[in-house]
């Protein structure tokens, strides 16, 4: 903000100052004496006021206020149902997050038939993103609608990653009610639970096949 002062002679040998202050679009010129520095002063600060409050006010808040992603990726490892449970699996999901130096909590996409994820993650109102920034889903609602804009392929490390994925969950998000693995804790080969495949952006991404506890599949880990 630029403030111009000229003094200009006119009839009877007064001298008075004229003030115009730059802005976009508007101009504003007044005369006043050189000796009225209190005028001048007062007419000043007042416009500085309520132009620089006006300019604060439209540019202190912006398009990126409160704007937040939340991080999804695959384990670089594989593992049979046998997870230790939802606690187990949140454990592994939050150390391959710790080794990548990625902060934050994260947990499993991981469903029991009495605990899905819907109920236990945090549903964002923000951007689900892999680590490299692509989007997968433009908010929760968006993430259990059926289908997701990019699959879910890469590591905490930003490596591409293939396979299933125990999930446990169907594409709404709800719990599969089939079976559980013994709520993933148990790698027997006479039981079985829903996977997910990773290369898809179809509901297959989370609601697939339904493989024995024994096979060793991989994690999708999510921001809370």
């Amino acid at each position: 903000m630029r403030v111009v002062r000229r003094c200009l002679s006119v009839a009877g040998g007064s001298t008075y100052v004229g003030w115009a202050r730059l802005v976009p679009v508007i101009a504003m010129v007044g005369l006043l004496a050189c000796g009225g520095s209190g005028a001048a002063s007062g007419i000043d600060s007042g416009m500085d006021a309520s132009m620089d409050s006006g300019m604060d006010s439209g540019t202190d808040s912006g398009p990126d206020s409160g704007v937040s992603e939340w991080r999804i990726f695959v384990t670089n490892t594989v593992q049979d149902a046998n997870l230790g449970g939802i606690a187990g699996a949140d454990e592994l999901c939050a150390g391959q997050a710790s080794d990548a130096n990625l902060e934050g909590e994260f947990k499993a996409w991981l469903s029991t038939r009495t605990s899905s994820v819907s109920d236990r993650l945090t549903h964002s109102s923000g951007a689900y993103v892999l680590v490299n920034g692509t989007v997968v889903a433009n908010d929760w609602d968006d993430l259990v609608d059926g289908s997701i804009l990019a699959p879910i392929n890469l590591d905490a490390n930003g490596e591409p990653r293939t396979g299933d994925v125990w999930t446990g969950t169907l594409a709404t998000g709800a719990s599969f009610s089939r079976d559980d693995c013994a709520a993933f804790a148990s790698d027997s080969s006479a039981e079985i639970a829903l996977c997910g495949a990773s290369a898809s952006t179809t509901p297959t991404w989370t609601e697939n096949i339904t493989p024995a506890c024994s096979v060793q599949l991989r994690l999708y880990c999510i921001e809370q």
